[in-house]
């Protein structure tokens, strides 16, 4: 019988950090994920259960602080992080040279363009090497890229709005049917859950019950230019 993956899941008391917990419990080939907070993370809550109590009774949440010596000690092979963009960022090269896989949920690896960085405003301590991940990144949409993602040291996933745009305009370019010249437009929405835990007005029930709002930036020209560089678009 094949050895189960061993993961660990820095993050894990945020949104997408549950969720993703949840999926690696169920999965058949994966053990039960170590579960880890940065030092920074607020709250003194020692298992995640306490934090989602939809958790409990299922054996135990524990909570550690990141540590490489213990992640290696466990036998963790594959990192996830469920982190902001910059925390990610900062945290991928050493994870690599700590001889771990990286899947990250942020945007920190997504795009390889220059102005990346500076939509972000990512201020690397090492801009080679930066300049060097951000070209072995692989895009993690398996159906696209399931053959790249198999064997990556670094995968960096798309964000929900990109999966469901790109998904759906895949077959359509594959295809040839669509006259790019004339530009896509994409009418995208999504719950509320994507803004991630912290409250503000925008948040909360009043605001958003019944309710819709514009999103916050316009990346209509950056999804242009990826999709212009598709393996899998045809010319122009």
């Amino acid at each position: 019988m094949t050895a189960k993956l061993k993961t660990a899941v820095l993050g894990a008391t945020g949104y997408s950090g549950l969720e993703l917990t949840r999926i690696l419990m169920r999965h058949p080939q994966v053990q039960k994920p170590a579960l880890l907070r940065r030092s920074a993370d607020k709250g003194s809550v020692s298992d995640l259960a306490e934090m989602f109590p939809v958790l409990s009774g299922n054996g135990g949440y524990p909570l550690h602080s990141l540590s490489w010596p213990a992640m290696k000690q466990q036998g963790v092979e594959l990192l996830f992080l469920a982190t902001p963009h910059e925390v990610s960022r900062s945290i991928v090269p050493e994870a690599l040279s700590h001889g771990l896989r990286v899947i990250d949920l942020s945007g920190a690896w997504r795009l390889k363009e220059e102005q990346h960085r500076a939509i972000y405003n990512f201020q690397d301590s090492d801009a080679v090497t930066a300049t060097e991940l951000t070209e072995k990144a692989v895009y993690g949409l398996p159906e696209l890229n399931g053959d790249r993602v198999a064997n990556a040291a670094l995968v960096a996933n798309p964000g929900c709005y990109a999966t469901t745009v790109i998904l759906a305009l895949a077959p359509l370019l594959r295809s040839g049917v669509v006259d790019r010249s004339r530009g896509i437009i994409s009418d995208s929405k999504s719950g509320v859950s994507g803004a991630g835990k912290e409250p503000s007005a925008k948040t909360h029930f009043v605001s958003v019950a019944d309710n819709l709002s514009a999103y916050s930036c316009s990346i209509t020209g950056t999804w242009a230019r990826w999709l212009n560089n598709l393996p899998w678009a045809p010319a122009n």
